[in-house]
Parts: structure tokens; C-alpha cells; sequence
């Protein structure tokens, strides 16, 4: 009996360094995986502020884009509109404004259009993101306006120009109806031009003033 009391106890006493060993080894494992896990964190959060501060460039020239030419083509156009506004209340006769935007007949949209398709741009503050999203949107949507305003110059009023003012009158004096609706529908796009414009500038400055915060 005491052989075996004994034997207990030095098997006992065998296993507690043992046990502190293993406890020591899995604290170690532990702290170790906790470490790696907040280390790539840091490492994703890194990666994605860059990938935020990178898109932010883009939408900022974005922007900056069509603040600047969308108020100077919204200006031309309205001068030009207004010249010959001047025109047909007089009871001149003149060949209608058929104003071509320069250039692809659309805007840049990539650095969003990205920023969207990554999910980058869930990067941005809720309310923000929204009043991006819904800029693009409706800039998207004027431009499909114009497209048709286009498509209406080149086949109804581009040929006819050639032949001088008189084309676009008939035997009664009467100023071709299609064409003065048309003229009607260009107005109504300078007027959201304009608009998206401002907004477009005002999202800039927000944004730059985000930037600086960072």
C-alpha cells in the first residue's frame, strides 16, 4: 500500500511540469495567433484607407471636371441660346443653335464607376456616398438627354444649316415646330447642366475638406 501511495505520488509530481509546459506552450500559441490576427488587420486597414485615399484622388479630379467645363459649357450654350432667342422675337430670321459638346459626348465616370465596382467607395460616410451616387446618377441621365439632342441635330438641323436660315420656315413664316421644341428641350439640359455643375464643385470642396481631416 505504501509502494503504491508512493508510486502516485511521484507520477504526480511527474506530470506537473509537464502540465506548466503545455499551459506555457498554449498561452504562447495563443498571444502569437492573437498578435498575427491584429497585425494583418492593421495590414487590411492600411490597404484600405490607401485604396480610399487613391480613389478619392480620382473622384476629386472627377468632380473638378465637371465643375469647370459643365459651367462653362452651361454658359456658352445659354449665350448662344439667348442670341438667337433675341433673333426670333425679333422676327429675324436665323439658322438655330445646334451646340456639340467637344470631345467624347459624355463625361469621365471610371474613377466612381471603380470605386463602386471594388467597394472602395463603401470607404466613404453613408450620407456622403449617397449624395455621390446620386450626382453620377443624375449627370449619367442629362447625358442621355443630350444624346438624344444630338442625334436630333445631326439628322434635323446640321443639313438644313447648310442651306441658311430659310430652311427652317415655311411658306407662312412660321418657324418649324419640331426644331423650336427641340430648342425648348435644350434649355431644360442647360439648366440641369448648371445645376449638376455646382453640385459637382460643392461635393469637391466637401471632399478636399475630408482629405485634410485625414
Amino acid at each position: 500500500m505504501i509502494d503504491d501511495q508512493e508510486a502516485s505520488e511521484t507520477r504526480r509530481r511527474d506530470w506537473q511540469p509537464h502540465w506548466g509546459r503545455i499551459v506555457a506552450e498554449l498561452v504562447v500559441v495563443f498571444v502569437g495567433v492573437t498578435a498575427a490576427f491584429f497585425v494583418e488587420s492593421y495590414r487590411e486597414q492600411l490597404d484600405a484607407d490607401r485604396a480610399l485615399r487613391q480613389t478619392s484622388a480620382g473622384i476629386l479630379a472627377e468632380l473638378r471636371t465637371y465643375e469647370v467645363k459643365g459651367l462653362a459649357y452651361a454658359d456658352s450654350m445659354n449665350a448662344h441660346l439667348d442670341a438667337w432667342q433675341v433673333e426670333d422675337r425679333a422676327g429675324r430670321r436665323a439658322v438655330p443653335i445646334f451646340f456639340r459638346l467637344p470631345g467624347a459626348p459624355g463625361p469621365p465616370t471610371a474613377a466612381w464607376s471603380t470605386a463602386v465596382a471594388s467597394g472602395v467607395a463603401s470607404g466613404f460616410e453613408p450620407d456622403f456616398r449617397y449624395r455621390l451616387g446620386y450626382f453620377y446618377h443624375e449627370f449619367s441621365g442629362i447625358q442621355v438627354n443630350y444624346l438624344r439632342h444630338l442625334e436630333f441635330i445631326e439628322k434635323e438641323v446640321l443639313p438644313r444649316a447648310e442651306l441658311g436660315p430659310e430652311a427652317f420656315y415655311d411658306a407662312s413664316g412660321r418657324f418649324d415646330p419640331a426644331v423650336r421644341a427641340r430648342m425648348k428641350l435644350l434649355r431644360e439640359y442647360v439648366a440641369d447642366l448648371d445645376r449638376l455643375s455646382r453640385m459637382a464643385g460643392d461635393l469637391a470642396d466637401e471632399l478636399t475638406a475630408m482629405q485634410a481631416e485625414k
